[in-house]
């Protein structure tokens, strides 16, 4: 049928997803007792998207905006691209954020990550959609295990944009 008439099916039947491959590097530290003392490298690099888009674009539904996340987390001094799992919310409108949240595995135990990017207004894009701060806490206990920021490199944007997808 071709790529235009799949979409178009694909809309009718309500099929039509989207989703991107996004990368966020910087550093952490690890709470007192922990993990090694000093700033560490951390990053992820996920896909993230939702297989229905009329759901993700309706403001009245109980997915709008909210995005699967599937990936890999690497944080220095705990785990080396460890799968990791979980949502994308995209909150402009009820609180000018977007949070991260996966879970992952390292040595025996559960992690959960959140990570926000924060005061996302339109005068200040370039710094709110490219800051993310994010804590790691133990599955199970809530323990803080870590602090840290981690940030999207604006020079990554045309890779970041060439990734979406539609299917």
């Amino acid at each position: 049928m071709g790529r235009i008439g799949d979409i178009v099916q694909m809309v009718q039947e309500r099929r039509l997803g989207f989703m991107m491959d996004e990368r966020m590097t910087g550093t952490h530290r690890f709470v007192e007792g922990a993990g090694p003392a000093g700033e560490l490298p951390m990053h992820f690099e996920v896909t993230w998207g939702n297989k229905r888009l009329e759901r993700w674009a309706n403001p009245l539904g109980d997915q709008f905006m909210m995005n699967w996340l599937k990936g890999a987390v690497t944080v220095g001094g705990l785990c080396e691209n460890a799968p990791c799992e979980g949502t994308l919310e995209l909150r402009y409108l009820q609180e000018a954020k977007i949070r991260y949240t996966f879970n992952f595995e390292a040595n025996g135990k559960r992690y959960h990550y959140v990570g926000e990017k924060v005061n996302i207004r339109p005068w200040n894009l370039h710094r709110t959609h490219t800051t993310c701060f994010g804590k790691i806490t133990e599955v199970g206990t809530g323990k803080l295990i870590s602090e840290g920021t981690l940030y999207f490199k604006l020079a990554t944007m045309p890779q970041f944009m060439l990734s979406m997808r539609l299917g």
